[in-house]
């Protein structure tokens, strides 16, 4: 059996093969592994007790069971978990981004213009920043972008 059939299984709320029930348990745990690499504990507490990190997030539990998605009935998490995980990768890239920008990494993107195109990009975090001032060290001290802020070129 091919791996679009065994799928099929998978999400086929009918379908209570040991095996393929298992295959579920592992999903489960590769999701579970995921949001725990991120630091996300608070989606893991089914009870709602943990607090999220971020103010701005919210916490769901993740729900694995049989969902309506776009695609047709699936076995995944929640409506609610996936859209707050979103979310937070959504605001984890963006920060990515503003480090970048700020530390000089998108060459002919200074940070006067980022923000500019992008008015709600989050500014650089404080490990970019330490490292902006360790660059700017070992250059002398000297920045020929936007000033001790702006970027490297």
């Amino acid at each position: 059996m091919g791996l679009t059939a065994t799928y099929n299984l998978v999400h086929d709320p009918d379908c209570v093969c040991e095996d393929i029930v298992e295959l579920r348990r592992v999903h489960e745990e590769i999701d579970r592994a995921t949001v725990e690499a991120y630091g996300w504990q608070d989606l893991l507490d089914d009870s709602g007790r943990t607090s999220a990190v971020d103010s701005t997030h919210e916490t769901f539990p993740l729900d694995h069971g049989f969902h309506k998605t776009d695609q047709g009935i699936r076995y995944t998490i929640g409506l609610l978990a996936r859209t707050e995980i979103i979310d937070r990768l959504r605001q984890l890239n963006h920060q990515a981004y503003a480090d970048e920008v700020h530390l000089g990494l998108h060459k002919g993107v200074a940070e006067k213009k980022a923000r500019e195109k992008h008015p709600d990009l989050p500014s650089p975090s404080p490990e970019a920043i330490r490292k902006r001032k360790e660059q700017l060290a070992a250059r002398g001290g000297s920045d020929f972008g936007d000033g001790a802020e702006g970027a490297l070129f």
